[in-house]
């Protein structure tokens, strides 16, 4: 994943992605958002981590990866309920041929209207994997190279530098004209469904106005907008002068939902670390346990942020994370230990592979919460904030 961004554009550089050469009106559709994209990817790389060299939309849809995902991130009827097929259709073959335009997957065989499927490229599918901010990122770069070879990009810069209703209605009628001139996709009604996963995202990346209910949207298109799920709480932080005892009692009970995002950030933590522990990990030391650093029962607003994660072996988890391996209580000289070597791996990952799996930003947030106070400041560097952590602990 080095370079992740520059690797993306440099792949679509290679492209054409002309929607009047292709006629593809399938590039993107109304499933494709940033979480059922991230999840599609995730599930398609799963499914080939299995042994399973190429799939199907259908082996997709009867994966157990995919019934998971619907269930209990998605909270839809598993795929046995009756009715539940025709959503897991749309779920499953909408991201594949958005994938298969950007030339992630290919097709190698083609029986009737079912088509086989093999992987091409497999770093920027982890990167859209690693969740639905990075997978809108991916969005973002795809939708504006199609539109810009498509020659639609200035039509819709002109409508971010002046969004307006006449502007927006120019815009969505020559968009929708496009497409049905272009491609298959002969209707109105569904050109225009297919219009607000093409403009909502790039609104939002520019924070500027698009498309609500079929009309331009009446504020800046928010983040949580862009999703098929909503967000859940955990992405509210403890308001600043609230007790975090407060807080806590104001905090549901973790849902399914919940317990399925912690454990999909556990897993991109093992596998980006490669099974390998965080601390000592010059000697490469096998490990299995992903621990939070700041535990999740007293900050479960950090409980799936990669930053507060972890990967340790079972030794180091039960006995020096938790002192006498109670989970309940946390070592404050190990935390030290393991903050320093997550800013390592987080060192590692923002200045030497630049593949933006962690933030430095985030970090610095995550320890601010953890601690309970502004003790990194923007603008420091990695020198700086070893030095404020361990006057911190050691004091």
């Amino acid at each position: 994943m080095k370079r992740i961004k520059e690797t993306i554009c440099q792949h679509f550089d290679q492209l054409n992605l002309d929607l009047r050469i292709s006629g593809n009106g399938r590039y993107i559709d109304q499933k494709c958002t940033p979480d059922v994209v991230s999840s599609l990817a995730e599930v398609i790389l799963e499914y080939i981590d299995r042994g399973n060299a190429s799939f199907t939309i259908r082996d997709l849809m009867e994966s157990e990866e995919l019934d998971t995902v619907m269930v209990n991130q998605f909270q839809k009827p598993s795929i046995s309920h009756p009715g539940a097929a025709s959503e897991y259709d749309k779920v499953a073959s909408q991201p594949v041929k958005l994938f298969e335009y950007a030339q992630l997957i290919k097709t190698i065989e083609s029986t009737g209207r079912a088509k086989r499927y093999v992987v091409l490229n497999e770093s920027i599918l982890q990167f859209i994997a690693t969740g639905e901010k990075k997978a809108l990122e991916f969005l973002v770069i795809y939708l504006n190279k199609v539109l810009s070879d498509s020659g639609l990009k200035d039509e819709f810069d002109r409508f971010f530098t002046s969004p307006n209703a006449n502007s927006f209605t120019h815009l969505k009628e020559h968009y929708c004209n496009f497409i049905i001139e272009h491609t298959p996709i002969n209707g109105l009604t569904e050109s225009r469904r297919i219009f607000s996963k093409v403009l909502n995202p790039l609104a939002f990346d520019q924070s500027n106005y698009g498309t609500k209910a079929g009309r331009l949207s009446g504020s800046p298109i928010s983040y949580h907008e862009l999703f098929y799920n909503r967000v859940n709480f955990r992405d509210h932080d403890k308001p600043k002068g609230t007790p975090r005892s407060t807080f806590l009692a104001s905090f549901p009970e973790d849902t399914a939902t919940e317990i399925y995002q912690v454990e999909r950030a556990k897993k991109h933590i093992k596998r980006y670390h490669d099974g390998k522990s965080e601390i000592n990990r010059y000697r490469e030391l096998e490990a299995n346990n992903v621990h939070h650093i700041f535990p999740k029962h007293q900050f479960p607003e950090l409980s799936d942020t990669f930053e507060n994660l972890i990967l340790i072996t079972s030794g180091q988890h039960l006995d020096f994370a938790h002192p006498n391996a109670n989970t309940q209580q946390i070592s404050k000289s190990y935390q030290l230990v393991a903050l320093l070597a997550k800013l390592d791996s987080i060192e590692k990952s923002v200045y030497r592979e630049k593949d933006e799996f962690y933030s430095l930003a985030e970090f610095m947030r995550v320890v601010n919460i953890g601690l309970d106070k502004e003790l990194l400041l923007d603008g420091m560097g990695v020198a700086e904030i070893r030095h404020r952590l361990a006057e911190e602990y050691v004091q």
